[in-house]
């Protein structure tokens, strides 16, 4: 998902430098990698681009990753590489040859040292469609300077996108999911790998924003990734959200590929479909997609057709399917209900959200997007409720526009619609996905409501909103920028943040101990009966049922109308 951040992202690469021939042997071969330091000034070692997997192409378009082949040459990991295809964009640096992996580490591996740091492997974000595990701010901005200051092992991997990751013919031909079996590999990878570069094996937590988000709820969700990890980070995204699943992916790929050949308007044969788009260019499957999401959801004017579709509300057009059931499938339940029933990796999480996540659709389109909602309420349903009925529907949506819009038009109020979005796309999917799973694992909630100026957002705030936009908590994490450039309070809660992750990392427990730059705060779990969080502002707080009444009434209705079994929630 693609927050917009005015912002210029100063990476500190302070010279890459290899001060010393930085060649360490792992299990497929020899790299190379460079010294350099984080802004701070401490010392890290980078590897960049390491390859996990065959590139993808050919007869392996489409297809579950295979892993590398080992190499006798030195691989030269002293520089960022490909990036995979994004749908939105194009880079002279897309390519189907992009399942590389970055390994960060403030341990010189050449030194014979038998410590061994927590690893930490960030999923990045993007909608499934967009992004990478990169320091390039205009697809990632993954600088990992803060989190080698905290001393941790940390990897941030690329993964398929778009229709090369998440075309799926509903059937084992192109069964789908092949981004997220991509990052299960790149999860075995770490388990082969990161002790040569000093990772502890039995502390590793994965972590993603976003669409990485979803993707750190996905593997959780599939037997194929039990054991590659001991802790997980879930930052604005779960699979439960109605933006990381496509009901109709089928669909979808089989009218993408009718805009390279039109015999796809009609022709449902999947292995032909396969045949056919193995041998053409990607760049042809790569501009398809595009030309799919401009049909699709129009940026003009979308009209009931845009609305339908649209892909925050409904699910990203490219994103994880369930499988039919055969070897090698990543996802065979569905996500709420394998959730709900404890049909999961069971691992500790940290999860949460940004206080206004719905103002990423703060934008020239939202009065006319809410004037659509004022013709036709029915379109406020989420489709993951299941509600066939239109009369059962257009009276949900009259409950939906009554609760977040009681005394007029929605397009008469803007905040209506902001407050909207913040729910029903993101916050009652991860506190619902918080609850279900508080009843297996422990699990620590947060909500991150600071806005400062070193979150980047000075465009998407709105007066009565919680004004903390989608994504806004990374620029704290990541290193983007020097932190001394900003505000005393910005610096004071990107310590904290930092803290309070490498903390979970370290002893999954945020606060293991009283910690003054944390204000001698014990994190509680949340638990069936006592729903606590961490409020994470100008100050850290503890309060108690996050969006009480706005969740409340979610859950209501999906209690009265809702059709089980749930894909999302």
């Amino acid at each position: 998902m693609v927050f917009k951040c005015l912002i210029v992202f100063v990476l500190f690469v302070v010279g890459h430098i290899s001060a010393e021939n930085l060649t360490i042997q792992i299990a497929d071969g020899q790299v190379k990698g460079v010294e350099t330091w984080s802004i701070a000034g401490n010392t890290y070692y980078a590897f960049y681009s390491i390859r996990y997997a065959k590139a993808p192409t050919g007869i392996l378009r489409f297809q579950a990753p295979v892993p590398v082949d080992p190499w006798t040459d030195v691989y030269d990991a002293t520089y960022e590489k490909n990036i995979c295809y994004q749908v939105n964009v194009d880079s002279s640096d897309e390519d189907e040859d992009c399942l590389t992996l970055s390994v960060y580490t403030p341990i010189n591996p050449l030194n014979d040292d038998n410590e061994k740091y927590p690893v930490m492997v960030y999923i990045h974000g993007g909608g499934f469609y967009w992004g990478s595990g990169q320091t390039k701010s205009y697809t990632g901005g993954i600088g990992p300077g803060y989190l080698m200051d905290s001393k941790v092992v940390m990897v941030s991997i690329n993964y398929r996108l778009g229709p090369f990751g998440f075309f799926s013919t509903g059937d084992t031909v192109i069964p789908g999911n092949a981004g997220l079996k991509d990052q299960t590999l790149a999860l075995k990878w770490v388990q082969n790998n990161i002790a040569y570069f000093g990772g502890d094996t039995s502390k590793v937590t994965i972590f993603g924003e976003s669409a990485g988000g979803a993707s750190v709820a996905y593997q959780l969700l599939s037997a194929s990734s039990k054991g590659l990890y001991t802790a997980a980070i879930l930052e604005s995204g779960t699979a439960l959200c109605p933006w990381a699943f496509q009901r109709n992916q089928t669909e979808i790929t089989y009218k993408t590929a009718s805009f390279i050949d039109s015999q796809f308007d009609e022709n449902r044969d999947s292995q032909q479909l396969l045949s056919y788009l193995q041998t053409v260019d990607a760049k042809a499957i790569d501009d398809a997609s595009r030309n799919y999401t401009d049909w699709a959801e129009p940026y003009v004017e979308p009209g009931v057709t845009g609305i339908l579709n649209g892909q925050l509300q409904q699910g990203f057009f490219y994103a994880p399917v369930v499988e039919v059931v055969h070897d090698g499938a990543f996802l065979i339940t569905n996500p709420y209900e394998a959730f709900a029933s404890g049909s999961f990796n069971q691992v500790p999480i940290l999860i949460g959200t940004c206080s206004e996540e719905g103002l990423m659709s703060y934008d020239t389109h939202l009065q006319y997007t809410l004037s659509m909602y004022d013709l036709d309420h029915a379109l406020l349903v989420p489709q993951g409720m299941h509600v066939a009925d239109d009369q059962t529907k257009s009276k949900i949506g009259d409950e939906i526009k009554n609760i977040y819009s009681p005394n007029g038009d929605m397009q008469d109020n803007l905040l209506s619609g902001i407050q909207y979005y913040t729910d029903q796309n993101f916050q009652k999917s991860l506190i619902s996905h918080a609850e279900l799973q508080s009843q297996y694992t422990d699990v620590y909630f947060y909500i991150f409501s600071y806005s400062g100026d070193m979150g980047g957002n000075s465009d998407h705030r709105y007066p009565g909103s919680g004004n903390v936009t989608h994504t806004e908590e990374g620029n704290y994490i990541f290193e983007r920028n020097n932190p001394k450039n900003f505000p005393v309070d910005d610096q004071l809660v990107h310590e904290r943040i930092v803290r309070l992750w490498v903390n979970f990392a370290y002893y999954k427990n945020p606060t293991p101990s009283e910690d003054s730059i944390l204000q001698n705060v014990t994190w509680p779990l949340v638990t069936e009966s006592n729903f606590q969080y961490l409020d994470i502002g100008e100050n850290v707080q503890i309060l108690k049922d996050p969006k009480k009444e706005k969740y409340s009434f979610w859950k209501d209705l999906y209690e009265t109308y809702g059709v089980r079994p749930y894909e999302t929630y």
